[in-house]
């Protein structure tokens, strides 16, 4: 079994210097992607995006949420969900954290 892996790996490992490595692409030309996951007494989130095709999620729960978002393309897709969450008191002292 080990010399089966062996015999197989050479050839791979001798082709090596023929890959070639894609030089980066326009992000313009392709879809663009933004997630945002917050949950902290305040929440902020800022998205801007100017992709071909746009799609953005944010989700917040915190007692103080504010999303904006714009977005500048052929296809635009956008969702905001916001929970209004208060952490519990503590239960020693009655404070919030």
């Amino acid at each position: 079994m080990k010399t089966s892996i062996f015999w197989v790996g050479i050839p791979l490992f001798l082709m090596v210097p023929l890959a070639q490595a894609d030089g980066g692409r326009d992000r313009a030309q392709g879809p663009c992607y933004s997630v945002n996951i917050q949950n902290d007494h305040v929440n902020q989130s800022d998205v801007q995006q100017d992709c071909d095709m746009n799609f953005s999620r944010t989700v917040q729960a915190g007692t103080d949420n504010r999303a904006s978002t714009i977005q500048t393309g052929d296809v635009n897709n956008n969702k905001v969900r916001q929970y209004q969450y208060a952490p519990p008191r503590d239960r020693m002292s009655g404070e919030r954290d």
